[in-house]
């Protein structure tokens, strides 16, 4: 029961930064139709889980730190379901060109966010 409160825990403060960060990103972008704060919220959610799951201590020490960060807080804060709804949205609203970018840049940069990551938790770590 105590790790199914920590994700809950995460999961809450997770999606609170999420809709934080789609809130502060919406003031330094121009308005436009791309979801950049949905977009940009993965790409960091990837880093940071790619960082994470190099760092020896989160897995082997600290199970519980590590459901609380990964499961719950990153898993509230990225949001593959959002990222999918927008992007049909683009498609009905017309927006093909647009869909297809935010589609392929999320799962491209999201995949190179995450690399980094782990790229950066080895040499923090090394």
């Amino acid at each position: 029961m105590r790790n199914v409160l920590l994700v809950f825990l995460g999961g809450g403060l997770g999606s609170a930064a999420r809709y934080l960060t789609v809130l502060g990103v919406s003031r330094w972008l121009p308005q436009s139709q791309f979801p950049w704060g949905v977009f940009i919220a993965n790409l960091l959610g990837s880093f940071i889980l790619g960082f994470l799951c190099v760092w020896p201590m989160m897995k082997t020490q600290n199970t519980a730190v590590w459901l609380l960060l990964t499961t719950g807080f990153l898993g509230g804060y990225t949001t593959f379901s959002t990222l999918t709804a927008n992007t049909w949205e683009l498609f009905e609203n017309g927006h093909v060109i647009t869909a297809l970018v935010n589609a392929a840049a999320s799962l491209l940069l999201g995949i190179t966010a995450a690399a980094l990551g782990f790229a950066c938790g080895r040499w923090w770590h090394a």
